[in-house]
Protein backbone atom coordinates (compact mmCIF):
# COMPACT_ATOMS: atom_id res chain seq x y z
CA UNK A 1 0.00 0.00 0.00
CA UNK A 2 1.47 3.56 -0.76
CA UNK A 3 1.06 6.57 1.73
CA UNK A 4 -1.13 8.24 -0.63
CA UNK A 5 -3.45 5.09 -0.34
CA UNK A 6 -2.87 5.31 3.79
CA UNK A 7 -3.31 9.02 3.69
CA UNK A 8 -6.64 8.74 1.79
CA UNK A 9 -8.66 6.64 3.96
CA UNK A 10 -6.60 8.02 7.37
CA UNK A 11 -8.54 10.60 9.61
CA UNK A 12 -7.05 13.64 9.58
CA UNK A 13 -6.10 16.79 11.90
CA UNK A 14 -7.65 20.56 12.06
CA UNK A 15 -5.67 23.27 10.86
CA UNK A 16 -4.35 25.37 14.14
CA UNK A 17 -2.21 28.14 15.27
CA UNK A 18 -0.66 28.02 18.27
CA UNK A 19 1.88 30.47 20.46
CA UNK A 20 4.73 29.07 21.90
CA UNK A 21 6.24 30.26 24.92
CA UNK A 22 10.36 30.65 25.17
CA UNK A 23 10.44 30.40 28.74
CA UNK A 24 8.32 26.80 28.78
CA UNK A 25 9.70 23.68 28.48
CA UNK A 26 7.99 21.55 26.03
CA UNK A 27 4.35 22.29 25.41
CA UNK A 28 1.58 20.20 23.52
CA UNK A 29 -0.01 21.53 20.85
CA UNK A 30 -3.23 19.41 21.44
CA UNK A 31 -2.48 17.87 18.29
CA UNK A 32 -2.13 14.27 17.55
CA UNK A 33 -0.75 13.29 14.29
CA UNK A 34 -2.57 10.53 12.44
CA UNK A 35 0.07 7.51 10.61
CA UNK A 36 1.11 8.42 7.52
CA UNK A 37 -0.66 11.83 7.62
CA UNK A 38 1.66 14.48 6.26
CA UNK A 39 1.78 17.74 8.37
CA UNK A 40 2.93 21.01 8.07
CA UNK A 41 4.46 23.37 10.87
CA UNK A 42 5.37 27.29 9.86
CA UNK A 43 6.56 30.17 11.44
CA UNK A 44 4.15 32.67 11.34
CA UNK A 45 5.62 35.71 13.47
CA UNK A 46 6.52 36.70 17.17
CA UNK A 47 10.49 37.24 18.22
CA UNK A 48 11.82 35.58 20.74
CA UNK A 49 15.28 35.10 22.53
CA UNK A 50 16.86 31.98 24.39
CA UNK A 51 20.11 34.28 25.93
CA UNK A 52 19.56 37.91 26.38
CA UNK A 53 23.91 38.37 26.28
CA UNK A 54 23.35 37.17 22.64
CA UNK A 55 22.94 38.18 19.13
CA UNK A 56 23.24 41.89 20.33
CA UNK A 57 20.44 41.47 23.02
CA UNK A 58 18.22 42.14 19.77
CA UNK A 59 14.91 38.87 19.49
CA UNK A 60 14.81 36.52 16.65
CA UNK A 61 12.65 34.52 14.87
CA UNK A 62 11.81 30.57 15.31
CA UNK A 63 15.29 30.51 12.92
CA UNK A 64 17.03 30.94 15.69
CA UNK A 65 20.17 33.28 17.15
CA UNK A 66 21.96 33.84 13.77
CA UNK A 67 25.67 32.20 13.94
CA UNK A 68 25.49 30.87 16.91
CA UNK A 69 25.08 27.02 17.27
CA UNK A 70 24.78 24.78 19.97
CA UNK A 71 27.80 22.92 21.12
CA UNK A 72 27.68 19.21 20.01
CA UNK A 73 29.18 18.02 24.42
CA UNK A 74 25.58 20.57 25.72
CA UNK A 75 23.55 17.50 25.69
CA UNK A 76 20.27 18.87 27.74
CA UNK A 77 19.42 21.16 24.58
CA UNK A 78 16.57 19.24 22.54
CA UNK A 79 18.90 19.50 20.00
CA UNK A 80 23.11 19.69 19.38
CA UNK A 81 24.69 21.65 16.92
CA UNK A 82 22.26 23.54 15.43
CA UNK A 83 20.94 27.26 16.31
CA UNK A 84 20.17 27.85 19.60
CA UNK A 85 16.53 29.22 20.27
CA UNK A 86 15.50 27.66 17.35
CA UNK A 87 12.11 26.26 17.29
CA UNK A 88 11.96 22.24 17.49
CA UNK A 89 9.51 19.29 17.88
CA UNK A 90 8.80 15.82 18.78
CA UNK A 91 6.33 12.69 19.05
CA UNK A 92 4.84 11.13 21.64
CA UNK A 93 8.06 12.27 24.07
CA UNK A 94 10.80 10.75 20.90
CA UNK A 95 13.83 12.28 19.41
CA UNK A 96 13.57 16.01 18.73
CA UNK A 97 13.80 17.51 15.39
CA UNK A 98 14.57 21.19 14.27
CA UNK A 99 11.39 22.90 12.21
CA UNK A 100 12.74 26.57 12.48
CA UNK A 101 10.98 28.91 10.29
CA UNK A 102 9.64 26.27 8.31
CA UNK A 103 7.84 24.95 6.41
CA UNK A 104 8.94 21.53 7.86
CA UNK A 105 6.78 18.53 6.65
CA UNK A 106 6.08 15.74 9.34
CA UNK A 107 4.91 12.50 8.36
CA UNK A 108 5.32 9.06 10.83
CA UNK A 109 4.53 5.51 10.55
CA UNK A 110 3.34 5.62 13.63
CA UNK A 111 1.99 9.00 14.49
CA UNK A 112 1.67 10.54 17.89
CA UNK A 113 0.98 13.73 19.85
CA UNK A 114 2.89 16.74 18.87
CA UNK A 115 5.10 18.81 21.59
CA UNK A 116 6.85 21.94 20.35
CA UNK A 117 9.35 24.17 22.87
CA UNK A 118 12.62 26.57 22.22
CA UNK A 119 16.02 25.13 21.63
CA UNK A 120 17.55 25.89 24.50
CA UNK A 121 19.18 24.93 28.33
CA UNK A 122 15.72 23.26 29.13
CA UNK A 123 16.75 22.18 33.19
CA UNK A 124 19.50 25.15 33.87
CA UNK A 125 22.33 22.83 33.48
CA UNK A 126 24.48 25.00 31.87
CA UNK A 127 23.35 28.55 33.19
CA UNK A 128 20.23 30.34 33.88
CA UNK A 129 18.10 27.63 31.01
CA UNK A 130 14.65 29.30 30.52
CA UNK A 131 14.09 31.70 32.87
CA UNK A 132 16.23 34.78 31.73
CA UNK A 133 14.10 33.65 28.11
CA UNK A 134 11.85 36.36 26.55
CA UNK A 135 9.76 36.88 24.08
CA UNK A 136 6.91 34.23 21.97
CA UNK A 137 6.71 33.15 18.38
CA UNK A 138 3.25 31.78 16.81
CA UNK A 139 2.99 28.79 14.32
CA UNK A 140 0.44 27.23 12.04
CA UNK A 141 0.06 23.61 11.53
CA UNK A 142 -2.12 21.95 9.14
CA UNK A 143 -2.65 18.78 7.14
CA UNK A 144 -0.95 18.91 3.57
CA UNK A 145 -3.32 18.60 0.55
CA UNK A 146 -3.51 14.77 -0.85
CA UNK A 147 -3.95 14.68 -4.73
CA UNK A 148 -7.60 14.23 -6.30
CA UNK A 149 -8.54 11.43 -7.89
CA UNK A 150 -8.07 12.66 -11.82
CA UNK A 151 -9.51 9.53 -13.27
CA UNK A 152 -12.44 9.66 -12.17
CA UNK A 153 -15.22 11.88 -14.60
CA UNK A 154 -16.66 14.62 -12.95
CA UNK A 155 -20.08 14.24 -14.56
CA UNK A 156 -21.68 10.79 -15.20
CA UNK A 157 -24.13 11.01 -19.09
CA UNK A 158 -26.79 8.14 -18.54
CA UNK A 159 -26.78 5.36 -20.40
CA UNK A 160 -29.51 5.65 -23.25
CA UNK A 161 -30.03 4.07 -26.40
CA UNK A 162 -32.42 6.03 -28.29
CA UNK A 163 -32.20 9.51 -28.47
CA UNK A 164 -28.94 9.00 -28.80
CA UNK A 165 -26.35 12.07 -28.73
CA UNK A 166 -26.82 13.90 -31.71
CA UNK A 167 -23.10 13.80 -32.09
CA UNK A 168 -23.67 14.77 -36.81
CA UNK A 169 -25.00 18.17 -35.15
CA UNK A 170 -22.05 19.16 -32.25
CA UNK A 171 -19.90 19.84 -34.97
CA UNK A 172 -16.38 20.28 -33.79
CA UNK A 173 -17.56 20.46 -30.24
CA UNK A 174 -18.21 16.37 -30.27
CA UNK A 175 -14.12 16.49 -30.05
CA UNK A 176 -14.52 17.39 -26.98
CA UNK A 177 -16.68 14.70 -25.13
CA UNK A 178 -14.95 12.64 -22.45
CA UNK A 179 -12.67 13.67 -19.32
CA UNK A 180 -9.52 16.13 -19.60
CA UNK A 181 -6.46 15.81 -18.27
CA UNK A 182 -2.80 16.57 -17.24
CA UNK A 183 -0.81 14.02 -18.95
CA UNK A 184 3.45 14.02 -19.73
CA UNK A 185 3.89 15.02 -23.18
CA UNK A 186 6.37 12.51 -26.09
CA UNK A 187 7.71 10.59 -23.00
CA UNK A 188 8.98 13.71 -21.04
CA UNK A 189 7.91 14.61 -17.58
CA UNK A 190 6.46 17.76 -18.73
CA UNK A 191 2.78 18.23 -19.08
CA UNK A 192 1.37 16.03 -16.20
CA UNK A 193 0.29 17.33 -12.40
CA UNK A 194 4.04 17.72 -11.59
CA UNK A 195 5.27 19.93 -14.68
CA UNK A 196 2.35 21.08 -16.18
CA UNK A 197 1.98 23.33 -18.87
CA UNK A 198 -0.28 25.37 -17.90
CA UNK A 199 0.14 28.98 -15.74
CA UNK A 200 -2.32 31.03 -14.03
CA UNK A 201 -1.30 35.16 -13.09
CA UNK A 202 -4.10 36.23 -10.62
CA UNK A 203 -3.38 39.90 -8.45
CA UNK A 204 -5.61 40.41 -5.45
CA UNK A 205 -6.65 43.68 -3.90
CA UNK A 206 -4.78 44.08 -0.29
CA UNK A 207 -4.90 47.05 1.49
CA UNK A 208 -2.01 46.85 4.05
CA UNK A 209 1.23 48.04 4.63
CA UNK A 210 2.80 45.33 3.02
CA UNK A 211 1.16 46.06 0.13
CA UNK A 212 1.77 49.34 -0.57
CA UNK A 213 0.15 49.35 -4.39
CA UNK A 214 -3.28 47.99 -3.22
CA UNK A 215 -2.82 44.63 -4.49
CA UNK A 216 -0.94 41.58 -4.43
CA UNK A 217 -0.26 38.04 -7.07
CA UNK A 218 -0.81 34.60 -6.56
CA UNK A 219 0.14 33.34 -9.47
CA UNK A 220 0.88 29.38 -9.89
CA UNK A 221 1.31 26.79 -12.19
CA UNK A 222 -1.77 23.83 -12.23
CA UNK A 223 -3.91 21.42 -13.50
CA UNK A 224 -7.09 20.40 -13.95
CA UNK A 225 -10.03 18.00 -14.58
CA UNK A 226 -12.46 18.28 -17.11
CA UNK A 227 -15.47 16.21 -18.59
CA UNK A 228 -17.55 17.24 -21.08
CA UNK A 229 -20.84 15.45 -21.87
CA UNK A 230 -23.25 15.32 -24.49
CA UNK A 231 -27.10 15.71 -23.73
CA UNK A 232 -29.09 12.73 -25.48
CA UNK A 233 -31.13 15.65 -27.70
CA UNK A 234 -31.74 19.26 -28.07
CA UNK A 235 -32.98 21.94 -27.05
CA UNK A 236 -35.17 24.07 -29.92
CA UNK A 237 -36.05 27.87 -29.09
CA UNK A 238 -39.43 28.46 -31.41
CA UNK A 239 -40.59 32.16 -32.66
CA UNK A 240 -43.39 31.31 -34.59
CA UNK A 241 -42.42 30.49 -38.04
CA UNK A 242 -38.86 29.13 -37.35
CA UNK A 243 -36.83 27.80 -34.93
CA UNK A 244 -33.49 27.92 -33.57
CA UNK A 245 -31.96 24.89 -31.98
CA UNK A 246 -29.18 24.29 -29.25
CA UNK A 247 -27.17 21.32 -29.30
CA UNK A 248 -25.42 21.01 -26.01
CA UNK A 249 -22.78 19.85 -23.71
CA UNK A 250 -22.58 19.92 -20.17
CA UNK A 251 -19.37 20.49 -18.82
CA UNK A 252 -17.69 20.18 -15.41
CA UNK A 253 -14.38 21.62 -14.50
CA UNK A 254 -11.84 21.64 -11.33
CA UNK A 255 -8.45 23.25 -11.07
CA UNK A 256 -5.80 22.58 -8.58
CA UNK A 257 -2.48 24.28 -7.72
CA UNK A 258 0.65 22.53 -8.66
CA UNK A 259 2.92 24.36 -6.72
CA UNK A 260 3.07 26.84 -4.08
CA UNK A 261 2.40 26.02 -0.05
CA UNK A 262 -1.18 24.73 -1.16
CA UNK A 263 -0.14 22.40 -3.50
CA UNK A 264 -2.90 20.50 -4.52
CA UNK A 265 -5.53 22.33 -3.21
CA UNK A 266 -8.83 23.40 -5.37
CA UNK A 267 -8.46 26.82 -6.56
CA UNK A 268 -11.02 27.27 -9.32
CA UNK A 269 -14.42 25.35 -9.95
CA UNK A 270 -17.43 25.73 -12.39
CA UNK A 271 -19.62 24.31 -14.53
CA UNK A 272 -21.80 24.92 -17.52
CA UNK A 273 -22.72 24.44 -20.93
CA UNK A 274 -21.23 24.46 -24.36
CA UNK A 275 -23.84 25.47 -27.25
CA UNK A 276 -23.62 24.70 -30.75
CA UNK A 277 -26.73 27.04 -32.48
CA UNK A 278 -28.27 25.75 -35.66
CA UNK A 279 -31.26 27.46 -37.44
CA UNK A 280 -34.69 25.01 -38.64
CA UNK A 281 -38.11 25.72 -39.95
CA UNK A 282 -40.54 25.61 -36.85
CA UNK A 283 -42.45 22.18 -36.53
CA UNK A 284 -46.09 22.06 -37.01
CA UNK A 285 -47.85 21.51 -33.36
CA UNK A 286 -45.75 20.28 -30.53
CA UNK A 287 -44.32 17.35 -32.35
CA UNK A 288 -44.52 18.26 -36.07
CA UNK A 289 -47.67 16.24 -36.29
CA UNK A 290 -49.99 19.33 -35.95
CA UNK A 291 -52.72 18.01 -33.21
CA UNK A 292 -52.43 15.04 -34.29
CA UNK A 293 -50.61 11.91 -32.13
CA UNK A 294 -47.41 10.71 -32.69
CA UNK A 295 -43.89 12.54 -33.82
CA UNK A 296 -44.17 13.48 -37.26
CA UNK A 297 -42.37 16.25 -39.93
CA UNK A 298 -44.58 18.76 -41.03
CA UNK A 299 -43.35 22.26 -40.30
CA UNK A 300 -45.77 25.90 -39.95
CA UNK A 301 -47.12 27.16 -43.30
CA UNK A 302 -44.37 29.49 -44.86
CA UNK A 303 -41.95 29.06 -42.22
CA UNK A 304 -38.62 30.62 -42.38
CA UNK A 305 -35.30 29.51 -40.65
CA UNK A 306 -33.72 32.20 -38.77
CA UNK A 307 -30.55 33.66 -38.58
CA UNK A 308 -27.86 35.32 -36.06
CA UNK A 309 -24.74 35.95 -35.82
CA UNK A 310 -23.05 33.84 -33.47
CA UNK A 311 -23.82 30.44 -33.08
CA UNK A 312 -21.29 29.26 -30.49
CA UNK A 313 -22.26 30.16 -26.97
CA UNK A 314 -20.85 29.18 -23.30
CA UNK A 315 -22.48 29.30 -20.37
CA UNK A 316 -20.51 29.42 -17.43
CA UNK A 317 -21.73 29.62 -13.51
CA UNK A 318 -18.99 29.97 -11.13
CA UNK A 319 -19.10 29.82 -7.60
CA UNK A 320 -17.52 33.13 -6.62
CA UNK A 321 -21.00 34.70 -7.77
CA UNK A 322 -20.35 34.94 -11.56
CA UNK A 323 -22.44 34.06 -14.67
CA UNK A 324 -21.02 34.24 -17.93
CA UNK A 325 -22.74 34.41 -20.87
CA UNK A 326 -19.61 34.13 -24.36
CA UNK A 327 -20.76 33.92 -27.72
CA UNK A 328 -18.57 33.45 -30.82
CA UNK A 329 -19.26 32.09 -34.43
CA UNK A 330 -18.10 28.23 -34.86
CA UNK A 331 -18.10 29.05 -38.76
CA UNK A 332 -15.36 31.21 -38.27
CA UNK A 333 -13.41 28.70 -36.77
CA UNK A 334 -9.84 28.94 -37.08
CA UNK A 335 -8.96 25.12 -37.95
CA UNK A 336 -6.50 23.66 -40.26
CA UNK A 337 -3.50 21.49 -40.94
CA UNK A 338 -0.32 22.24 -39.06
CA UNK A 339 0.56 23.84 -35.83
CA UNK A 340 -1.71 26.76 -34.22
CA UNK A 341 0.24 30.04 -33.75
CA UNK A 342 -0.57 30.47 -30.52
CA UNK A 343 -0.61 34.68 -29.76
CA UNK A 344 1.27 36.20 -26.99
CA UNK A 345 -0.75 38.15 -24.22
CA UNK A 346 0.61 40.23 -21.47
CA UNK A 347 -1.08 40.46 -17.98
CA UNK A 348 -0.35 44.10 -17.28
CA UNK A 349 -2.55 46.17 -15.46
CA UNK A 350 -2.98 49.54 -16.70
CA UNK A 351 -2.33 52.65 -14.48
CA UNK A 352 -0.84 50.98 -11.69
CA UNK A 353 2.76 50.23 -10.32
CA UNK A 354 3.43 46.72 -12.00
CA UNK A 355 7.08 46.34 -10.43
CA UNK A 356 5.41 42.99 -8.44
CA UNK A 357 4.95 40.96 -11.98
CA UNK A 358 8.97 41.29 -12.66
CA UNK A 359 10.10 39.99 -9.58
CA UNK A 360 10.81 36.62 -8.66
CA UNK A 361 9.18 34.76 -5.53
CA UNK A 362 8.58 31.77 -5.03
CA UNK A 363 5.31 32.25 -3.22
CA UNK A 364 3.65 35.12 -5.16
CA UNK A 365 5.54 35.01 -8.58
CA UNK A 366 7.36 31.87 -8.86
CA UNK A 367 7.98 31.78 -12.72
CA UNK A 368 8.56 35.45 -13.89
CA UNK A 369 9.12 34.61 -17.36
CA UNK A 370 5.42 32.98 -17.52
CA UNK A 371 3.66 36.02 -15.83
CA UNK A 372 5.41 38.18 -18.72
CA UNK A 373 3.19 35.63 -21.01
CA UNK A 374 0.90 33.35 -19.77
CA UNK A 375 0.60 32.01 -23.46
CA UNK A 376 4.08 30.54 -23.22
CA UNK A 377 3.36 27.23 -21.59
CA UNK A 378 0.68 26.66 -24.72
CA UNK A 379 3.82 27.45 -27.48
CA UNK A 380 6.41 24.66 -25.16
CA UNK A 381 3.41 22.17 -25.10
CA UNK A 382 3.99 22.56 -29.12
CA UNK A 383 7.41 22.32 -29.00
CA UNK A 384 7.43 18.87 -27.18
CA UNK A 385 4.99 17.35 -29.70
CA UNK A 386 3.61 19.16 -32.66
CA UNK A 387 0.48 18.63 -33.34
CA UNK A 388 -0.53 18.16 -37.52
CA UNK A 389 -4.08 19.63 -36.97
CA UNK A 390 -6.06 21.91 -35.42
CA UNK A 391 -9.75 23.06 -34.13
CA UNK A 392 -9.66 26.97 -32.90
CA UNK A 393 -13.02 27.51 -30.62
CA UNK A 394 -13.42 31.18 -29.64
CA UNK A 395 -16.16 32.99 -27.66
CA UNK A 396 -16.07 36.40 -25.85
CA UNK A 397 -18.61 38.12 -23.20
CA UNK A 398 -17.80 41.38 -25.95
CA UNK A 399 -19.57 39.47 -28.61
CA UNK A 400 -23.55 40.55 -29.48
CA UNK A 401 -25.55 40.31 -26.43
CA UNK A 402 -22.93 38.34 -24.27
CA UNK A 403 -22.55 39.40 -20.88
CA UNK A 404 -20.86 38.92 -17.18
CA UNK A 405 -23.04 39.77 -14.10
CA UNK A 406 -21.55 39.01 -10.72
CA UNK A 407 -22.93 39.36 -7.37
CA UNK A 408 -22.62 42.53 -4.78
CA UNK A 409 -19.32 42.25 -3.05
CA UNK A 410 -17.71 41.07 -6.56
CA UNK A 411 -18.90 44.27 -8.26
CA UNK A 412 -17.63 46.41 -5.14
CA UNK A 413 -14.28 45.09 -5.29
CA UNK A 414 -12.87 42.54 -8.24
CA UNK A 415 -15.76 43.26 -10.68
CA UNK A 416 -15.29 41.02 -13.78
CA UNK A 417 -16.26 42.96 -16.98
CA UNK A 418 -15.38 40.75 -19.47
CA UNK A 419 -14.53 37.22 -20.54
CA UNK A 420 -12.74 35.85 -23.27
CA UNK A 421 -12.48 31.93 -24.26
CA UNK A 422 -10.21 29.85 -26.52
CA UNK A 423 -9.85 26.34 -27.31
CA UNK A 424 -7.07 24.78 -29.67
CA UNK A 425 -7.76 21.12 -29.97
Amino acid sequence: MTTAELQAGAPSIQSEAFTILSNQPWQSTGVTIPPFVEVMIVYQNGLWTADPDTNGGKPYDAAGCPGLLVPTNQTNYPITGVQMGALVGRLDGGAPFLIGNGPYTIISAAGGALDLCINDDLTGQYGAGLEDNRGNVNVFIYPTNTPPDTGTPLAHDPAQISPAVPAGQLGGLSQLIGTWTNQNLGGSNQGGPQAPFSYNVMPLPQVDPSSPTGYILKNFTYYEELTFTAIHGNAPNRGGIGQQVAYALFYEQRVYFAEGPNKDALIHAENGSLLLLLDSTQPLGPYGNGDSYGLGNQVVKNSVAPTQQYNLVKQVSVPHGNSILALGAYSQANAGPGVPLIPSVSPLPQGIPTVQYTVDDPVTNPQPGLTANPNQVLVNALLLRPCTNFLHLSMSTANGTGAVTNIGYEQQHANVSRYDFNYWL
